[in-house]
């Protein structure tokens, strides 16, 4: 094996066609010892725009990771005291501005109850202090912000507020400040670079899984990992023949800890996760909280800062992660309570229109389709519900039209569809009446707007089942969970993946060179 010395006097081996992928890392600042791992199978699942100057791209590879864009998403768990008097309005455990993120210039835009979430509306409004996740987010920019500007910006924005419902009177308790959903341009989407990057996997012996490569949320890592080992045959490949051959991970968040679980199942037994900070689970953030609490309970509060939902989409991943999910159940954080989340209306509808500044999700739903229909005094509630129901079916059998059936991403670029925004899609199709509906479970959690972001993105995201599950959500009189949550959190489920996958996970390490065999 040929010997190598590095600019620190370390003999290094280089490649070779057994291990043709050689990195070089340290640990916890530790520049004297730089560490050699080689290995016949490397992983990405960290955003790749952060391993420029260390892996040697090829050209290719570099080219699409050059046209990534993102977002900078900010959460904050505020300690804040309630608001119980007589003449204080309707309190709603959860409230959305769509007019409030429309220019993503870091603005509060929403927040969630995790006192609610926890204990239901009634305990929680009558503590003196609630625990509340408020979000907000800054679009494409050469200087994402700080920490700081995000907490000035949100006591400002608080203390100039018409609909915070509690006191100004709050304690940050944590805060979360992250680069948030890698994402093509609708030019970059024409020149197919998600299904160029989904060739080129496997190519020089590296997989990469991270959320860029077809979206953001857990489920779409967990589907797009499947798609790509079961049907892109240079990915199958890359795969070692021997199930003890070395294998190297960068990065132990969810997309990372998904990946080890698929090649431990496929019997691969030496793979080692590199993390550059000092814990996994990336984008989740789940803080469990000794209280407050209601009168006469000590029950603690799990309040979730990163990922956090689930819907009936994710039903088959659920299932092939069962034994994970162990005393970790499904909860109906809305607890059948139906003004759950309050839509702001401010600047949403035309000053002849009267509506209060605060209306229930459903509410909101069947005003604004009756303010984007042609002629919206020709409608009642019952015909808007039923012009929704029929435009639902439509929407589905468009998507499946464009989108195919594939999971998570169509087998080739839907050209058709490249040209748009998502709300240019809706209008373009007549579907503006499910605006008011897909407002809400498009954007509050980070993705952008519909009328900047991609219609590809859209309906990468809302998938006929999504659809389906929020009109249940809100136009249903079973009132039966739908969009549910995690009774120990998120974090739970990758503190079971770790222990019981028995993943070998090195923290603060920080990778200095990665040399790849062609």
């Amino acid at each position: 094996m040929v010997q190598l010395t590095n600019s620190n006097n370390i003999t290094l081996s280089s490649p070779s066609p057994l291990n043709p992928v050689r990195i070089e890392y340290t640990i916890n600042g530790n520049s004297e010892s730089i560490i050699q791992k080689n290995c016949e199978l490397l992983v990405i699942a960290c955003e790749p725009r952060n391993l420029y100057e260390i892996c040697d791209y090829t050209p290719e590879e570099r080219a699409i990771f050059d046209k990534l864009k993102n977002f900078t998403f900010h959460t904050s768990l505020l300690k804040v005291e309630v608001n119980n008097s007589s003449s204080q309005t309707k309190t709603y455990p959860v409230i959305f501005g769509p007019k409030l993120l429309q220019e993503m210039n870091g603005t509060v835009y929403a927040y969630r109850n995790e006192s609610v979430k926890q204990f239901g509306s009634e305990r929680a409004n009558e503590m003196t202090h609630n625990l509340v996740t408020v979000y907000q987010l800054v679009g494409e920019t050469e200087n994402p912000w700080s920490n700081s500007e995000f907490e000035i910006k949100l006591k400002d924005d608080l203390q100039n507020s018409e609909w915070w419902p509690f006191s100004l009177n709050y304690e940050i308790l944590e805060t979360v400040t992250t680069p948030y959903f890698d994402h093509f341009s609708n030019e970059d989407l024409k020149e197919g670079l998600p299904w160029k990057l989904l060739n080129l996997q496997g190519n020089n012996n590296t997989l990469y899984v991270h959320g860029f490569t077809c979206f953001e949320s857990v489920l779409h890592c967990w589907d797009y990992a499947e798609l790509m080992l079961n049907s892109v045959d240079s990915a199958k490949k890359a795969l070692p023949t021997n199930l003890d051959a070395p294998i190297v991970i960068l990065g132990a968040g969810v997309s990372g800890l998904l990946f080890a679980v698929r090649l431990k199942r496929l019997g691969y037994t030496n793979i080692e996760i590199l993390e550059s900070t000092d814990r996994y689970c990336g984008k989740t953030h789940t803080i469990t909280k000794d209280g407050p609490y209601p009168s006469g309970s000590n029950e603690k509060t799990v309040c979730e800062l990163g990922t956090c939902y689930l819907s009936p989409a994710y039903d088959q991943m659920l299932e092939d992660l069962e034994e994970f999910f162990v005393d970790n159940s499904e909860i109906d954080f809305v607890k059948n309570d139906l003004d759950f989340r309050g839509i702001l209306t401010k600047g949403e509808f035309p000053d002849y229109v009267d509506v209060p500044p605060i209306v229930t999700q459903s509410e909101y739903i069947l005003l604004k389709a009756k303010a984007l229909l042609g002629h919206p005094q020709d409608y009642d509630s019952k015909s808007i519900q039923i012009r929704i129901a029929f435009d639902l079916v439509r929407y589905n059998i468009l998507h499946y039209k464009i989108m195919g059936s594939q999971k998570p991403m169509p087998p080739k670029p839907p050209t058709a569809l490249l040209e748009k925004t998502f709300y240019q899609f809706l209008e373009d199709n007549q579907l503006l009446t499910l605006v008011g509906m897909m407002e809400y479970i498009y954007s509050v959690q980070g993705y952008g707007v519909m009328t900047d972001i991609p219609a590809y993105y859209g309906l990468i995201w809302i998938t006929p089942i999504v659809i389906q599950t929020i009109l249940l959500d809100n136009l249903d009189i079973v009132n039966q969970p739908v969009v549910t949550a995690l009774e120990k959190g998120w974090g739970d489920l990758w503190d079971q993946i770790v222990t019981k996958e028995n993943l070998k996970i090195t923290y603060l390490a920080e990778t200095k060179s990665i040399t790849r065999l062609s």
